[in-house]
């Protein structure tokens, strides 16, 4: 099975944009998805012991993917904000990563429009304080168009990194 990880800070539009580019056959692995699954009480943020079981079965899942010997792709949600850390990704699963990033007041507006929980915030304020880009991350506009950077890209607001560009 092909791996693609989607990375992002919370409220990019990660899962948005694997539900959008996932064909008949393909997986999306999602951590707050697999939480809720394992009987999160909440759908952001998650609680031990739901936090830890489902950080286990997401890492399962992605061994079982990377051995499955279909054609089909699946989609790993990260938040990843270190280059190392989706070069490692990309390394360990030879994976695709396409970066979303549509900047931290977009995540912040999305945060408020979703309901989510205050820490939320927090949470993007510190993705975007660990940010950095990686030559590697791919721009999502490859597989949507309309989910390009605009070129060159002007700001943090972009909505992903375009390799090109930094």
């Amino acid at each position: 099975m092909r791996i693609v990880v989607i990375a992002g800070p919370p409220c990019a539009g990660k899962t948005t944009f694997a539900d959008l580019v996932a064909g008949p056959d393909d997986i999306v692995l999602d951590f707050d998805v697999i939480a809720r699954e394992l009987g999160s009480p909440v759908l952001w943020s998650h609680p031990e012991p739901w936090r830890s079981r489902a950080e286990a079965d997401m890492q399962a899942a992605v061994r079982w993917a990377v051995l499955e010997p279909s054609g089909a792709t699946a989609w790993v949600i990260r938040t990843a904000p270190r280059p190392r850390q989706r070069a490692e990704l990309a390394a360990r699963w030879d994976a695709a990563v396409y970066l979303l990033n549509p900047g931290e007041r977009e995540c912040r507006r999305r945060a408020r429009a979703d309901g989510r929980p205050a820490g939320t915030s927090t949470s993007i304020g510190e993705w975007f304080s660990r940010y950095a880009p990686w030559i590697h991350d791919q721009d999502p506009g490859r597989l949507r168009p309309e989910w390009a950077s605009p070129s060159p890209p002007v700001d943090r607001g972009i909505v992903c990194v375009d390799p090109r560009y930094v």
